[in-house]
């Protein structure tokens, strides 16, 4: 008996970024094997590049046409590009949607565990589905009503929500000070040039940044910690 309870979200929808990221992947994969053929001698750089895109695209396929979130009475299954989890009721907190700054979609559904994580539900979004909010609300709403899952809030999973959106935060500003190095050591070889002075090997361009990414991030992760601490109703 299905209660409404049985659904399962695919790709309905092809948006046009999907179309555009293939027929991008395949010019570049064709120049780069044009490339290799005309070289003399084949080199593995010259094989590598048309490699890596050509699984960018297999991604983006399986990304499409297989990924899905099947929902059933037993649990939530999530089918990605190459494994399948599925999480009982009893390990499912509750499902919710929010919004996403950068990237695509901008409103994603997330299934949270009972230990404070999330797991993205792809295509429970506003790319395949016209209200994902209301989506998600009548999924809780079915599942409370039919006794699989309790919508109880518990303190100690929200404080692990909360600290696990803070150290996602963490990483978004030490990701873009990274690129702000990678910029700036640009700007300095781009200037050194000009002025005939030293400028820094390739290696040197993307390792510096490479280690300031996790330098920056426990910064921001305990300067986090801290300010969350101070607006704590329990905080002097």
């Amino acid at each position: 008996m299905n209660d409404g309870i049985e659904r399962e979200y695919r790709g309905r929808r092809v948006v046009p970024t999907v179309y555009v990221s293939l027929v991008a992947v395949a010019v570049i994969v064709a120049i780069g094997v044009l490339n290799a053929t005309t070289l003399s001698g084949l080199k593995a750089s010259a094989v590598m590049v048309p490699a890596l895109w050509m699984s960018v695209g297999v991604r983006v396929v399986l990304e499409q046409w297989r990924v899905r979130t099947f929902v059933t009475a037993d649990g939530i299954t999530v089918r990605g590009p190459l494994r399948t989890r599925t999480w009982a009721w009893t390990e499912i907190y509750g499902i919710r949607v929010e919004n996403s700054r950068w990237g695509s979609p901008h409103w994603p559904a997330y299934l949270y565990r009972t230990d404070g994580r999330r797991v993205r539900l792809p295509h429970l979004d506003e790319l395949q589905l016209d209200d994902p909010i209301a989506e998600a609300a009548g999924l809780c709403a079915t599942a409370v009503r039919l006794g699989l899952t309790s919508l109880e809030t518990r303190p100690e999973v929200e404080e692990r929500i909360r600290r696990g959106a803070r150290r996602r935060t963490a990483w978004q500003r030490a990701s873009g000070a990274s690129v702000v190095v990678v910029v700036a050591l640009f700007v300095r070889d781009f200037w050194m040039i000009f002025t005939d002075g030293p400028t820094l090997s390739f290696l040197l361009l993307l390792g510096i940044p490479l280690l300031c990414l996790p330098v920056f991030f426990l910064l921001l992760d305990r300067l986090g910690e801290t300010l969350a601490a101070r607006r704590s109703p329990g905080h002097a």
